[in-house]
This record gives C-alpha cells, sequence and structure tokens, in this order.
C-alpha cells in the first residue's frame, strides 16, 4: 500500500501530523505503511519499516494485547478499539502509545488491512514513569503459595504451566484436572512428559498438536477445542486456550494456559444441528407433500401453509395469514359439535384427530381428515399449533352412499326376513350371524351363543352331508356361488326349511378368503306347494273319473245310437238326431275335461 492509496482513506493532514502516528498493516501484523513521525521514532529500527512487523515496535510484553486487539477489531465490522501499548526502545526508559485501531474491508467485507493511529501519552498519568519506576509503583502485591492456591481453586478450569523442553513437560496444574480427566493432580506430576497427552482422543492428536506449535511459531495465543478419554470411559469435549513465553533471545520458556470442560455445550449444538437438519427435513416434506400443512402462532393465528393447503382449499398463504385457526369450518351447514371438539383441544392445548366438514374458498364443501399437534418449546412453553388435513371428500361420498345402500339392503333383509351370514377362513373359520339368523333358528343374539354350534346342532341329519360337500366346494374354489334347500330341527322338534345362497370372497392371489350368504325360512312355502300339489292331484282324480269313467257309458249310448240309425228302427227322425246331437256335445265337454286334464299333469309334474 502506497502513499497515495493511504492519502484516499486518511487526511492528509494526519498523514503528516507530528502528534499522532499513523501506520497500516496486513492482517498478520506486517507494515504496509508508516507515516514520517513514526518512522522518525523508530529509526534506531529500521531506516526503512515497510514490510517489517509491528512486533519489533512494541515493548515484548505488550504483543499480546496488540494481537488480542487486532483479532477481535477484524472479527467486528465497524468496530475500534483501543489499547495503550509501552514501544520499544534503544534506551532505559520507554514509551507509551495510545493506539486506536480500525479494520479496512473490501466491498464484499472480507478484511484486508488494519489503520492504527496513536498518540504518545508518556507524560500522562499512570504513565510517567520510567519503567522500573513504573513497575515498583503499579506492581500488584505477590500472593503467597495459599492465597495462590485458593484463587486457582475457584476457577472452574484447568490451570496449567508446561515447561518449554522437547517434552513440554507439566510444571504446575491445578486440582480441576481430577474433575475434568478422573485422574487425580499427582498423576500428572508423576507422567509428567506424557500424563495428559495420553488422554487427548487419537483423533485429535495431531490437530492439538499441530494447533500449538503453529501458535509458538507465530508467537500468538492458541486457541482449541478437542476430545479427551476420562478415566470412566467416556469422551469429554474440553476448551483450551494458552500462550507461550519467551526468553530474551526468543527461546521458549514455558506455556501458560487453561482447559474447560464443554461436553454440555457440544452436546446442546450437536442437538441443534440435529435439530435444524429435523426442521430443514420436515420443511421438505411440508413443502413437497400433497397433503395440506398448517401452522399457527400460541394465538391461534395462521403463520404459514404449504401448497397442499392451497390445493385443497383454494387459499393461498397471503390469503389465510392472520386468520383464526378453524376459520374453515364456518358455513350454511356448520357442525357445531365439531367446531366444539375442536375448541376444547385448541384451549387445552391437546392434539386432534378428527373428521370436519369444512368449506373451501369458493364455498365448496369439503370434508377434512385432521391431525392437529401442539407445538413446545424446551422450556414448555407453547408455541402455536402444526396441523395436517387430507382430503376425504371422496371416500366420505362414497361412504354415504355404502351406507344409504346397507340401509336399503337392511330394509329388504328385514322385510323378506332373510338373514346374513359370514365366515372368515383366515380367522379360524370364524362365523358370523345377524339378528335375523338368529331368530330363524330360534334363538336370541347373545355372546354365549356360537352360531357355527347352533347350526350344527340344528342340522337335520339327511341334509348334513350334502350341504358340506357344498361348502367345501365353495372353500376350495370349485364353484363361486352356490344355493340349497335344507332342514333343520327346531329345539321344540318342529322342523323348517331353510333356503340357502352364498358367493366366496377372493384375496388377490385367488385364495378363498371369506364366505357371505343369506339363510330364508321358507317352511310355510313349502308347505303351501305340498298342499297345493295335493288338491290338484285331488283334481286330476276326479278329471280322471270324468273323463274315462263318464266317457265308458256314454260310448255305449253312441253305440246304441249308430245301430238304431243304421236299421231305421226309430220313427221319429227329429227325436233321433237330437240324441246324436246331445250324444255329441256330451263327447265334446268329456275331451276337453281330458285336455285340460293333460294340461294340470304337466303343471304339477313341473311345480
Amino acid at each position: 500500500m502506497n502513499s497515495t492509496q493511504v492519502e484516499t482513506l486518511l487526511p492528509q493532514q494526519l498523514l503528516d501530523s507530528r502528534i499522532f502516528s499513523v501506520v497500516v498493516t496486513d492482517l498478520s501484523g506486517g507494515y504496509l505503511y508508516v507515516n514520517s513521525l513514526f518512522q522518525e521514532k523508530f529509526s534506531f529500527i529500521s531506516d526503512n519499516l515497510i514490510g517489517s512487523h509491528f512486533s519489533k515496535t512494541v515493548f515484548s510484553k505488550d504483543v499480546i494485547l496488540c494481537n488480542t486487539a487486532a483479532k477481535a477489531c477484524i472479527k467486528e465490522p465497524g468496530q475500534s478499539f483501543e489499547i495503550t501499548v509501552r514501544k520499544a526502545t534503544d534506551e532505559l526508559d520507554y514509551n507509551w502509545t495510545q493506539w486506536e485501531l480500525n479494520c479496512l474491508r473490501r466491498d464484499n467485507g472480507d478484511p484486508y488491512a488494519i489503520v492504527c493511529v496513536g498518540q504518545d501519552v508518556t507524560k500522562k498519568d499512570p504513565y510517567n514513569s520510567s519503567l522500573d519506576d513504573h513497575d515498583k509503583v503499579h506492581r500488584q502485591p505477590v500472593m503467597n503459595e495459599a492465597q495462590f492456591t485458593s484463587l486457582v481453586s475457584h476457577i472452574p478450569g484447568v490451570i496449567y504451566r508446561i515447561i518449554g523442553d522437547e517434552h513440554f513437560s507439566i510444571s504446575f496444574m491445578s486440582n480441576e484436572i481430577e474433575n475434568l480427566t478422573g485422574y487425580p493432580v499427582t498423576h500428572f506430576y508423576e507422567n509428567r512428559k506424557d500424563g495428559f497427552s495420553r488422554l487427548i482422543f487419537e483423533g485429535d492428536k495431531a490437530m492439538v498438536k499441530e494447533t500449538i506449535q503453529q501458535a509458538i511459531i507465530n508467537k500468538e495465543q492458541y486457541a482449541l477445542e478437542y476430545r479427551i478419554l476420562h478415566k470412566d470411559g467416556n469422551i469429554r469435549w474440553v476448551f483450551e486456550r494458552g500462550q507461550a513465553v519467551f526468553e530474551e533471545d526468543s527461546q521458549i520458556s514455558f506455556l501458560d494456559g487453561c482447559i474447560f470442560d464443554i461436553s454440555n455445550k457440544k452436546h446442546v449444538e450437536e442437538a441443534l444441528a440435529y435439530s435444524k437438519d429435523e426442521v430443514k427435513r420436515l420443511a421438505l416434506v411440508a413443502h413437497s407433500t400433497t397433503n395440506s400443512v398448517m401452522i399457527t402462532d400460541a394465538f391461534e393465528n395462521i403463520i404459514w401453509v404449504n401448497q397442499g393447503f392451497t390445493r385443497i382449499s383454494g387459499y393461498t398463504l397471503d390469503e389465510v395469514i392472520g386468520k383464526k385457526f378453524g376459520y374453515s369450518l364456518e358455513g350454511p351447514e356448520a357442525d357445531e359439535n365439531a367446531k366444539k371438539r375442536l375448541r376444547d383441544a385448541i384451549d387445552n392445548r391437546l392434539p386432534i384427530k378428527d373428521e370436519f366438514l369444512s368449506y373451501a374458498k369458493n364455498g365448496e364443501q369439503i370434508w377434512l381428515e385432521v391431525d392437529s399437534q401442539p407445538l413446545f418449546d424446551e422450556e414448555g412453553k407453547h408455541l402455536g399449533f402444526m396441523t395436517i388435513e387430507n382430503d376425504i371428500t371422496k371416500r366420505k361420498h362414497a361412504q354415504q352412499q355404502q351406507e344409504e345402500l346397507l340401509q336399503r339392503l337392511t330394509l329388504a333383509t328385514d322385510s323378506a326376513k332373510i338373514g346374513i351370514w359370514e365366515v372368515d377362513l383366515k380367522n379360524n373359520n370364524h362365523v358370523i350371524w345377524d339378528d335375523t339368523m338368529f331368530e330363524i333358528y330360534g334363538y336370541v343374539n347373545n355372546d354365549q351363543a356360537s352360531p357355527y354350534k347352533i347350526w350344527k346342532k340344528l342340522m337335520h341329519p339327511d341334509d348334513m352331508n350334502m350341504i358340506m360337500e357344498i361348502v367345501n366346494e365353495l372353500v376350495e374354489g370349485k364353484k363361486d356361488v352356490d344355493s340349497a334347500l335344507y332342514r333343520i330341527i327346531t329345539t321344540s322338534g318342529v322342523i323348517r326349511y331353510i333356503e340357502t345362497h352364498a358367493i366366496v370372497k377372493k384375496s388377490e392371489n385367488g385364495k378363498v378368503v371369506r364366505l357371505i350368504g343369506t339363510n330364508r325360512n321358507v317352511t310355510e312355502d313349502i308347505l303351501v306347494q305340498e298342499k297345493l300339489k295335493s288338491q290338484n292331484k285331488a283334481l286330476r282324480d276326479i278329471a280322471f273319473i270324468q273323463s274315462h269313467e263318464v266317457r265308458r257309458p256314454l260310448a255305449n249310448i253312441l253305440g246304441v245310437i249308430e245301430v238304431l240309425n243304421n236299421n231305421n228302427t226309430v220313427s221319429n227322425k227329429d227325436i233321433l238326431d237330437h240324441l246324436i246331437q246331445s250324444a255329441n256335445e256330451l263327447d265334446t265337454q268329456i275331451r276337453s275335461i281330458v285336455k285340460k286334464t293333460n294340461s294340470l299333469d304337466g303343471l304339477i309334474d313341473g311345480f
């Protein structure tokens, strides 16, 4: 960065000032620009400070303050940070400079340099003294060992000092190490070289070593998170921060630092990360699902709906934001009981699964299957409701049609006294009868009555084989439909005739899974038929007598008339003709009776 570039950032009066030092460094602390006043103060270091590191111009013990301020400045955009540090000098006395730091950023927000404006405050209190005098005046009282131990014991973390030898051996470690690792502090004094490093999780050892070594090389603080293995076998997360302290020859003297247990923090972060992933997945599902999804706040106001909601109801998100949960239940045929059930769930913040008659934007009635769940945060505070709705209008209409059909069927079966039965072959041949079936067999429908036992007990022994053969053919799939007429003997000894019809219900693979059928008591019909047969037999016998027994003497009469007519024995021809005509008419009537008798025989045979 040259002077021209700096002039675009800072006023020329500041750059030429004999009071304020102005420097610009890169993010690592290397000088990009220094004004003439600052260059003059440190000419003993170099004739041109550009490219050298700021640490050469700052008292060694204050370098860490500069690093901390620079990092904070980079981290907080738009914030300036102020520090007062001593400067390196070639004299016994030293000077104090008060600096204000600001970070320069590119258009995209990335930091690229730090501007520092400083003022000499050596002659101001409390800086108006030599280094030795300042140390004497401002040095804190030295604590004794007991005071130091008490102070360290109140810190909720491990305080340590490590010697800067080849093994980084432990010099001091606070007693908090036992709570962190499960091992007493004596364990680490007895194993100074690797007592703690052995506990570092294997997968983190290389990272820990590299991070600390790099900080030592850069003479910076190190801060890192890693895992250790507790004595009980569990893994703990820790946060460690430290700083290397160097001797005058830049040789590392020791490392001072602290270690804190952050396992709970890590668990919370992991839970939060998982929660965020869950929210993302739920949001994706909510957007993608064809069902309606609606979310309300704690005051029942709708705050979000998905595309499925818009498709079902016709309302967009903008149209329903702010509407109350349950608004769609209002309409010409609103179900007050349904509204009350929903209100009870909302008031008591309870889940509810129900079916509601709702109204779409165009006024059309729609049936919704609703599953609504209350939402609570980790502290149990009510946040609102999430509701998933499924359009079941077609299903409800189909159910209504089925119910109407069932009502008509029930009316027909009740009127005709038709009983309905069912055999579930998949459920151990479980038999189900309706009330009419029990009535036909002369029993009352109760839990103690076994339909199968009743049926088997009352079956007429002469009809049992015939019925079992029909049932077996249906079960084996040889027939899909069959019917039969059989008898039962009631508990009072009365014989009843039962007309039965059966069909089979098959699974997708063609296996018969149930039999469904009807029974009807046709005893009266059978008795009427038998009576008609008896009556018709009597009529047939009468007709036979009339047509055969009566025609025989008529045949004799016709034979006599023919003899008389051929011999001209009868003188009165009119009487003879009248006799012939009457005989023929009688013969015609008898033939008619015979014809009707033959016809009656056919009806009786086919009855």
